[in-house]
């Protein structure tokens, strides 16, 4: 593919349906392979190559001829390829934390942003391509965007369409694929924003029951004031968390719930603390993502053997994750935040930063990966 990426208008229609058939078959490995290490290794033995094949894949989907066949009946190998290609982009985005690699990658943007001046392209193009930007586009990069508006209508209008569907399947797309999605762009601080606006939460809320994602969307929603004031607002669903809080044999749903009410305000406000956890007993904690514990126990060491009393969170808190934070961040004198894509992204993590902030801690902040520039939160 790398030799004929540079003149494409020459590729016949046999060429484009070989290249087509064999993305896909990537695409699907990767969609249904739990083995997702073992595989990727196998197809890209090195960061390079998986990034030397993706530039390729954006190179081929940016040209424009594709999307002018492009129709609702995915019926050409032009359209198939680009629809599986902005699948296959997604996929190793959300599953290969190289979000960062693409904010450098302008072409991307670029390519993708001429998509969404074309309206007419069905609706799986566009929730690619928002997708993707929810990825890869940086808060201070989304200020400039004037069509974060048309993100947020979009992805609304496809997941409520979505919804109301029987087989909660609509134009290719299942409810359960659109809220995934959501859950990152929900951390972008424009979409709880548009959320609140456009009085589109309860239409999450009616989810919540056959989709527990939505708690973690509503989670990460719920940093936003407005979000906070419309769920205070309703009183069944707070009645539901506090009942489910306590009650919920999935303890994944009852820690997420209690982040949701701890957002509220509702498990911690004029909280007195306790003489006993207020006592300085380690002199840094360390808040991480679990998904780079290895690199973080390290630090964990180095810090021990050179004298320091740490606190960290190897095994995942149990019982209430946000009071076991909490004590943590009042007994530390400092707390050491190790930054990445995951961090950004976890709503303990933000939690646990936003609380050493107001709880006036010294905050260190190390970068735990490569070309990665924090932002946000």
């Amino acid at each position: 593919m790398e030799i004929h990426c540079y003149n494409i208008s020459t590729w016949s229609k046999e060429l484009l349906a070989c290249i087509t058939h064999l993305t896909g078959l990537i695409d699907i490995c990767f969609d249904t392979n739990k083995k997702e290490e073992e595989l990727n290794q196998i197809l890209f033995p090195t960061e390079q190559i998986l990034f030397d094949f993706i530039e390729v894949l954006i190179r081929v989907v940016s040209y424009e001829p594709f999307y002018k066949d492009i129709s609702n009946q995915r019926s050409e190998d032009g359209p198939m390829f680009v629809d599986i290609t902005l699948h296959f982009i997604l996929n190793i985005l959300q599953t290969q934390n190289i979000s960062c690699h693409f904010q450098l990658m302008t072409n991307l943007s670029d390519a993708l942003l001429l998509r969404v001046t074309n309206k007419s392209i069905p609706n799986q193009y566009f929730f690619y391509v928002y997708s993707i930007f929810g990825e890869i586009l940086s808060e201070e990069k989304s200020k400039e965007l004037e069509f974060t508006d048309d993100m947020g209508n979009g992805y609304f209008a496809m997941l409520e369409q979505t919804w109301q569907q029987p087989s909660k399947t609509y134009k290719h797309l299942t409810v359960s694929v659109l809220l995934r999605a959501f859950l990152t762009l929900s951390k972008n601080e424009f979409i709880p924003q548009k959320t609140a606006d456009s009085n589109k939460l309860c239409l999450l809320l009616e989810m919540c029951d056959d989709y527990p994602i939505v708690y973690d969307i509503i989670w990460a929603l719920s940093f936003n004031k407005d979000i906070q004031q419309q769920l205070r607002s309703n009183a069944p669903f707070m009645s539901k968390l506090i009942q489910l809080a306590k009650q919920s044999e999935n303890e994944q749903i009852r820690k997420t719930i209690d982040g949701i009410l701890w957002n509220l305000e509702l498990n911690h406000e004029n909280h007195p603390i306790d003489d006993k956890h207020n006592k300085k007993v380690f002199d840094i904690m360390i808040s991480y993502s679990h998904k780079e514990k290895v690199v973080c126990k390290q630090i964990y060491n180095e810090l021990i053997k050179a004298g320091y009393r740490v606190w960290i969170d190897f095994d995942q808190m149990h019982g209430n994750v946000m009071d076991a934070m909490t004590q943590a961040i009042e007994q530390s004198n400092t707390v050491v935040m190790c930054m990445s894509e995951q961090y950004r992204k976890s709503n303990y993590c933000r939690a646990e930063a936003q609380y050493a902030f107001q709880r006036e801690r010294k905050i260190v902040p190390i970068l735990l990966q490569k070309q990665y520039k924090p932002d946000g939160w």
